[in-house]
Protein backbone atom coordinates (compact mmCIF):
# COMPACT_ATOMS: atom_id res chain seq x y z
CA UNK A 1 0.00 0.00 0.00
CA UNK A 2 0.97 3.66 -1.08
CA UNK A 3 -0.62 5.87 1.32
CA UNK A 4 -0.43 9.96 1.76
CA UNK A 5 -2.71 12.81 2.04
CA UNK A 6 -3.88 14.55 -0.83
CA UNK A 7 -6.00 17.36 -1.98
CA UNK A 8 -8.31 15.32 -4.74
CA UNK A 9 -10.60 17.48 -7.15
CA UNK A 10 -13.90 17.68 -7.23
CA UNK A 11 -15.45 15.32 -9.88
CA UNK A 12 -18.83 15.73 -12.24
CA UNK A 13 -20.22 12.26 -12.93
CA UNK A 14 -22.59 10.44 -14.22
CA UNK A 15 -23.84 6.93 -11.99
CA UNK A 16 -25.51 4.00 -11.38
CA UNK A 17 -26.70 3.38 -7.70
CA UNK A 18 -27.68 0.06 -6.18
CA UNK A 19 -28.46 -0.72 -2.67
CA UNK A 20 -27.42 -3.93 -1.06
CA UNK A 21 -24.17 -5.37 1.10
CA UNK A 22 -21.00 -4.10 -0.35
CA UNK A 23 -19.23 -6.58 -2.73
CA UNK A 24 -19.29 -7.94 -6.38
CA UNK A 25 -22.60 -8.31 -6.43
CA UNK A 26 -24.29 -5.38 -5.37
CA UNK A 27 -21.07 -2.95 -7.25
CA UNK A 28 -20.98 -5.08 -10.17
CA UNK A 29 -24.91 -4.62 -10.80
CA UNK A 30 -24.26 -0.88 -11.12
CA UNK A 31 -21.29 -0.97 -13.05
CA UNK A 32 -23.02 -2.92 -15.62
CA UNK A 33 -25.62 -0.96 -15.98
CA UNK A 34 -23.59 2.02 -16.13
CA UNK A 35 -21.41 0.52 -18.89
CA UNK A 36 -24.36 -0.13 -20.86
CA UNK A 37 -25.45 3.45 -20.73
CA UNK A 38 -22.04 4.73 -21.18
CA UNK A 39 -20.45 2.77 -23.80
CA UNK A 40 -22.52 3.54 -26.58
CA UNK A 41 -22.48 7.10 -25.63
CA UNK A 42 -18.10 6.90 -26.05
CA UNK A 43 -17.67 7.54 -22.69
CA UNK A 44 -15.62 4.68 -21.85
CA UNK A 45 -11.50 4.58 -21.50
CA UNK A 46 -12.35 9.27 -21.55
CA UNK A 47 -13.15 9.71 -17.86
CA UNK A 48 -12.32 8.83 -14.55
CA UNK A 49 -14.23 5.83 -13.37
CA UNK A 50 -14.93 5.63 -9.34
CA UNK A 51 -17.27 4.01 -6.98
CA UNK A 52 -18.72 6.03 -4.48
CA UNK A 53 -19.37 4.46 -1.00
CA UNK A 54 -21.89 6.64 0.51
CA UNK A 55 -22.46 4.33 3.93
CA UNK A 56 -20.55 2.56 6.63
CA UNK A 57 -21.47 -1.19 6.70
CA UNK A 58 -20.85 -0.94 10.17
CA UNK A 59 -23.49 1.24 10.89
CA UNK A 60 -25.95 0.71 8.38
CA UNK A 61 -27.99 -2.90 7.25
CA UNK A 62 -25.76 -4.17 4.39
CA UNK A 63 -29.10 -4.48 2.49
CA UNK A 64 -29.26 -0.53 3.18
CA UNK A 65 -25.92 0.20 1.76
CA UNK A 66 -25.45 2.35 -1.47
CA UNK A 67 -23.05 2.45 -4.14
CA UNK A 68 -23.00 4.38 -7.15
CA UNK A 69 -20.60 3.33 -9.78
CA UNK A 70 -19.34 6.18 -11.50
CA UNK A 71 -17.33 7.21 -14.86
CA UNK A 72 -16.31 11.58 -15.10
CA UNK A 73 -18.53 12.97 -17.68
CA UNK A 74 -18.18 16.64 -19.45
CA UNK A 75 -20.38 19.08 -18.54
CA UNK A 76 -23.56 19.11 -20.41
CA UNK A 77 -24.06 15.67 -20.09
CA UNK A 78 -27.37 14.42 -20.41
CA UNK A 79 -28.70 11.59 -18.48
CA UNK A 80 -31.17 9.01 -18.72
CA UNK A 81 -32.77 6.05 -16.92
CA UNK A 82 -31.29 4.89 -14.17
CA UNK A 83 -28.39 7.01 -14.77
CA UNK A 84 -28.15 10.40 -12.43
CA UNK A 85 -25.51 13.31 -12.61
CA UNK A 86 -23.68 14.34 -9.91
CA UNK A 87 -20.78 16.03 -8.07
CA UNK A 88 -18.17 13.84 -6.24
CA UNK A 89 -16.94 16.43 -3.77
CA UNK A 90 -12.86 17.77 -3.68
CA UNK A 91 -11.06 18.18 -0.90
CA UNK A 92 -8.28 16.64 1.44
CA UNK A 93 -8.53 12.92 1.23
CA UNK A 94 -6.46 9.91 2.65
CA UNK A 95 -5.29 8.36 -0.35
CA UNK A 96 -4.67 4.44 -0.25
CA UNK A 97 -3.03 2.86 -3.50
CA UNK A 98 -3.19 -0.84 -3.97
CA UNK A 99 -2.55 -3.46 -7.25
CA UNK A 100 -4.94 -6.05 -5.92
CA UNK A 101 -7.13 -9.10 -7.45
CA UNK A 102 -10.66 -9.32 -7.12
CA UNK A 103 -11.12 -11.02 -3.80
CA UNK A 104 -8.84 -8.35 -2.12
CA UNK A 105 -11.50 -5.28 -2.05
CA UNK A 106 -12.21 -5.83 1.65
CA UNK A 107 -8.88 -6.20 2.69
CA UNK A 108 -7.55 -2.79 1.30
CA UNK A 109 -10.60 -1.04 3.18
CA UNK A 110 -9.59 -2.58 6.02
CA UNK A 111 -5.90 -1.75 5.30
CA UNK A 112 -6.54 1.70 4.90
CA UNK A 113 -8.86 2.40 7.53
CA UNK A 114 -6.32 0.83 9.65
CA UNK A 115 -3.26 3.22 8.49
CA UNK A 116 -5.84 6.06 8.54
CA UNK A 117 -6.55 5.84 12.10
CA UNK A 118 -3.25 4.84 13.09
CA UNK A 119 -1.57 8.26 11.89
CA UNK A 120 -4.65 9.97 13.87
CA UNK A 121 -6.73 11.41 10.97
CA UNK A 122 -10.54 11.63 11.42
CA UNK A 123 -12.62 10.74 8.44
CA UNK A 124 -15.31 13.08 7.47
CA UNK A 125 -18.84 13.09 6.38
CA UNK A 126 -18.28 13.28 2.50
CA UNK A 127 -18.25 9.30 1.28
CA UNK A 128 -15.41 7.55 0.87
CA UNK A 129 -14.61 6.10 -2.82
CA UNK A 130 -12.37 3.99 -5.20
CA UNK A 131 -10.54 5.82 -7.93
CA UNK A 132 -9.92 3.17 -10.90
CA UNK A 133 -6.96 3.27 -13.06
CA UNK A 134 -7.33 0.06 -14.92
CA UNK A 135 -9.94 -2.56 -16.02
CA UNK A 136 -8.16 -5.95 -14.04
CA UNK A 137 -9.27 -7.99 -17.53
CA UNK A 138 -6.69 -6.04 -19.35
CA UNK A 139 -3.97 -6.74 -16.53
CA UNK A 140 -1.41 -9.38 -17.66
CA UNK A 141 -2.14 -10.60 -14.14
CA UNK A 142 -5.48 -9.50 -13.86
CA UNK A 143 -5.50 -7.05 -11.32
CA UNK A 144 -6.70 -3.88 -10.21
CA UNK A 145 -5.00 -0.64 -9.78
CA UNK A 146 -7.11 1.23 -7.43
CA UNK A 147 -7.00 4.10 -4.68
CA UNK A 148 -9.14 3.80 -1.76
CA UNK A 149 -9.91 8.06 -0.81
CA UNK A 150 -11.40 8.67 2.36
CA UNK A 151 -11.94 12.25 3.17
CA UNK A 152 -10.88 13.68 6.02
CA UNK A 153 -12.06 15.86 8.88
CA UNK A 154 -10.32 19.30 8.74
CA UNK A 155 -8.04 20.07 11.76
Amino acid sequence: MKAEIREMPEYFVAGVRKKGPYGQETCGAAFDELMQWAGPKGMIGQGHVLAVYWDDPAVTAPEECRVDACVSVPPGTVADGNVVLQVIEGGRYAVCGFEIRADEFEKIWDEAFAWLFSNGYQCDEKPCYELYYNNAAEHPEGKWIVDICIPLKEG
